[in-house]
């Protein structure tokens, strides 16, 4: 949910302390320590096993130009996996890795992070979710085996032709599902961003070109790391009225997209209604912008990152290669695991809890020497657990059986939604009555909302205005009425460190939630071993 540039700024400086070895720094302030692994959610019933191509950009100045900025953004030191089906000796095969899978782009998160699902293998799994309406598709994203889904959804329109929210990358295997449903229910005519993550934005073009009489939708605020460069130069070609940014009632739209005559509102407003949070400007660099859309037709809301929703059940995409789950399942590296049921739901507990709050409590981290020494000893039939993601199969923590189970059931409720603590600890928290306005506006005009589409974690969220909008408690709370947040404190206590230590350097501003925050008095040195 979410490589914000908040994201990569943990997830650098924590693996530079990783590769340094760990070294507390004193006082109250800041100690960004461990291992950060990004988020990035759905099954498939029946894999396609259909070959295609992807054409290759032309030779010209322009496509040089995309090219390039794709590498400097996107690049990675990480090699590229090279995976192949697993010998006999491995327990849990690898999948076989062709062309109808293959992203050869680059690594999408506009950072130097060894992204899952880029340039590798990324498979994508489509679920119908309500028949002759609306599906969706998912590849998975993710760092150091830490895989999320990643989703976008596709409406039909009720005049022919299909709207699509935040593309995912448009693979063979994609494309084929697209013009399988472009058979049936005309061209995809309308294509959404509906964000200003990064993560979403770096697949946008690319799709985009795949549907060059689509028109295409911006986010407002839109930006770029680590150079501010339109989104022109990651490959969409639309111009003209084809390329539009969302208008917002009683706001100019940016000047890249202002022209002598105002252009319409979107033709699709009479079916799919929407509210835009932000954009909220960072102190630094970088920005958060969000927008809420509401298919009137089957009460559904569909949303990037603000809420998601979690349960123990593996999400089909992460279960399509169960590698990652299996890699997780292991409380050192030195378990041999099965592949099972109750083995894949703990490889998804544990991948939930670093996803979401960067350091789980309940780990314990072992030094440098020792994470390097143990991974020669690492069983063969668990050699490919890590293949591409992990470098050296290093393994560098240790689970005490079950001990995590109370955290993950505090984060997941059942599948309760809530919005996740990035974004109410380092985002949304340095506006919340912006934001708490958001939510209301979005319940008001949406009461009658039966379901949420997330572009991460669960899928088909069965959910009412008032769900949504208790989602958001974290924000509304106040030193005569504290709101917990949904994890535990203790697993907060890194995210709340670099809340403070952000804050202290002028990187972000001062929270404007009253949180009493219990996780400030967990520290952090007792996680790592004393050997």
């Amino acid at each position: 949910m979410r490589v914000l540039l908040i994201e990569i700024l943990l997830f650098v400086a924590t693996a530079t302390h990783h590769a340094l070895g760990f070294t507390g720094t004193h006082g109250n302030s800041k100690t960004t320590n461990l291992n950060k692994h990004i988020k990035s959610p759905s099954f498939v019933d029946e894999e396609c096993e259909h070959d295609a191509t992807i054409g290759r950009a032309s030779s010209t100045r322009r496509a040089a130009l995309e090219k390039m900025t794709a590498v400097a953004l996107t690049g990675t030191f990480m090699p590229k996996s090279a995976l192949a089906v697993s010998s006999k000796a491995t327990i849990i095969p690898s999948p076989s890795f062709t062309s109808d899978v293959s992203w050869p782009l680059g690594k999408v998160a506009f950072s130097l992070l060894p992204l899952a699902g880029t340039s590798s293998r990324r498979a994508t799994v489509e679920e119908c979710i309500i028949p002759d309406s609306i599906w969706t598709h998912d590849q998975i994203q993710g760092v150091v085996n830490v895989n999320v889904p990643v989703r976008q959804t596709v409406i039909k329109l009720k005049g022919g032709g299909l709207w699509v929210h935040n593309p995912v990358a448009p693979t063979p295997q994609l494309i084929r599902m697209m013009k399988s449903l472009e058979e049936k229910y005309g061209p995809v005519r309308h294509i959404v961003l509906g964000t200003v993550a990064l993560e979403h934005k770096a697949t946008f073009g690319a799709f985009s070109k795949r549907f060059p009489r689509a028109t295409v939708w911006i986010q407002p605020g839109q930006w770029a790391f680590p150079v501010d460069l339109s989104i022109d130069y990651l490959g969409v070609n639309q111009r003209g009225a084809k390329f539009r940014e969302l208008p917002v009632p009683g706001k100019m739209v940016s000047k890249r997209f202002q022209t002598r005559k105002p252009y319409p509102p979107p033709e699709w407003e009479d079916e799919i209604e929407y509210e835009v949070l932000g954009p909220f400007k960072f102190k630094s660099v970088g920005a958060f912008s969000e927008t809420a859309f509401y298919h009137k037709e089957t009460k559904s809301l569909l949303v990037t990152d603000t809420v998601v929703s979690v349960t123990k059940t593996p999400p089909p995409i992460i279960q399509e290669d169960p590698r990652a789950l299996m890699f997780h399942a292991r409380d050192d590296i030195s378990e041999v695991v099965e592949d099972t049921p109750s083995n894949r739901e703990r490889g998804w507990r544990r991948m939930v809890q670093f996803g979401l709050v960067f350091f789980p409590s309940q780990i314990t981290v072992e030094s440098v020497e020792d994470a390097i020494s143990e991974a020669k000893n690492i069983d063969p039939r668990m050699s490919n657990l890590g293949d591409g993601a992990v470098p050296f199969n290093l393994y560098p923590w240790n689970w005490n059986g079950n001990d995590d189970v109370k955290n993950f059931e505090a984060i997941s409720m059942q599948g309760k939604l809530f919005c996740p603590p990035i974004l109410t600890k380092l985002i949304l928290d340095r506006e919340p009555s912006e934001t708490i306005r958001w939510v209301q506006r979005v319940t008001s005009r949406f009461s009658d909302m039966k379901r949420v589409i997330p572009c991460h974690l669960n899928n088909n969220v069965k959910a009412s205005a008032s769900d949504f909008s208790q989602a958001f408690d974290a924000l509304r709370s106040t030193s005569n009425n504290m709101k917990a947040q949904r994890p535990l404190a203790d697993d907060l206590a890194l995210l709340q460190r670099v809340s403070d230590g952000l804050t202290n350097l002028g990187v972000i501003a001062p929270s404007s939630v009253c949180d009493g925050e219990p996780a400030r008095s967990f520290g952090l040195l007792d996680r790592f071993s004393k050997r």
